[in-house]
């Protein structure tokens, strides 16, 4: 396919809503987390842990498969189309988020601070909690570039292992770099089975999705009962099968025009992303400043509550401030390669 009949093919409805579909729950887990920390999660605080296979090994894998192509590219022209936009905005977003949360009334009940001024210093070594994702792309990446002429399942066998090593806690720091050890596999994977992916789709029916969420819901429930998640390999077999559900959903999801809002998500995740645990960590801040008090069933109804509102705050901010050079994209054009709309850079790095 020549470079103009790249830029001119339609967006794929699925990759949208899968998109749509890991955002979103990347939203209410943050919705949850945050309410919790005040105790105002309600029921919903023990489920939060239940979604950690779901959500970011289906945002890696979308990943992957959007970035098959890029990774055929000089270094120095991946570099400009994708990793310079990410790293700039990885930068500039920590910084805003910690000024933020910095001139906050502390988050936790006990005073304790909501962040230091370290973390602009360490903000690659020690990487964002919030915005990890962002600074995992550009490594992920180079990463997939270094390797790209190994063979496809010497990739995919190493970093599987290294997903293992960190699942079961064999490797651990306690940072975000444990979560880009588990999910690197996920973003080498689709490069090279997306093809793949692509020619099953068209074949994806109702019952699939079915079949594939009951047992995905029923190993889920079995694990973390018998307290496997620590077992190698277990954490791995659940993130793949958790992906496999994602993408028959978003599938099936795609050929119902009623949700089409989820695909609509899907196309802007890079601003909700960005913007998202801000209104959150501001609410927590006033709920706790305020030491408000309130019944658990209202509390459980809470964190969809916050995960909408985030989200269309994220949407609303974009309409109104994309157009800024520096807020959601590059201060100089020159930093990437041929300018894009807005939408394009979100797919190239979401």
């Amino acid at each position: 396919m020549t470079a103009a009949a790249a830029s001119t093919a339609p967006r794929e409805a699925w990759i949208d809503v899968a998109k749509g579909i890991a955002i979103t729950l990347v939203v209410l887990y943050h919705a949850i987390m945050y309410l919790d920390e005040v105790g105002l999660a309600g029921a919903l605080a023990p489920l939060n842990p239940l979604f950690d296979t779901f959500r970011m090994p289906l945002f890696f894998f979308m990943s992957g498969i959007l970035a098959a192509s890029a990774i055929r590219l000089a270094y120095r022209q991946l570099f400009r189309k994708r990793i310079s936009l990410l790293l700039y905005l990885y930068i500039a977003w920590v910084t805003l988020q910690t000024l933020f949360i910095l001139a906050l009334p502390p988050i936790s009940p006990t005073g304790t601070p909501n962040a230091t001024w370290a973390s602009l210093v360490t903000l690659f070594v020690r990487p964002s909690s919030n915005l990890w994702f962002i600074y995992a792309l550009p490594l992920f990446f180079t990463l997939a570039w270094l390797m790209r002429r190994w063979p496809p399942l010497l990739q995919i066998g190493l970093t599987a292992a290294v997903a293992v090593l960190f699942g079961s806690q064999l490797l651990h720091t306690g940072s975000p770099w444990d979560k880009m050890g588990k999910y690197l596999v996920f973003f080498i994977a689709a490069i090279y089975l997306g093809p793949m992916v692509r020619r099953l789709v068209p074949f994806v029916r109702w019952w699939h999705v079915v079949f594939f969420c009951v047992g995905y819901a029923g190993l889920v429930v079995v694990t973390t009962k018998l307290a496997l998640t620590r077992v190698p390999f277990v954490l791995l077999v659940l993130s793949t099968l958790a992906v496999v559900v994602g993408i028959t959903v978003a599938v099936v999801l795609a050929r119902l025009p009623a949700f089409d809002f989820v695909r609509a998500l899907g196309s802007r995740t890079l601003p909700i992303y960005l913007v998202h645990t801000l209104p959150m960590t501001a609410l927590a801040a006033v709920l706790v400043a305020f030491d408000v008090q309130i019944g658990p069933a209202v509390a459980t109804l809470l964190p969809p509550l916050l995960c909408a509102g985030a989200i269309m705050l994220a949407l609303a901010l974009h309409r109104q401030f994309h157009a800024i050079p520096g807020v959601f994209t590059v201060p100089v054009k020159s930093w990437v390669g041929s300018p894009k709309r807005d939408r394009d850079l979100v797919d190239s790095e979401s």
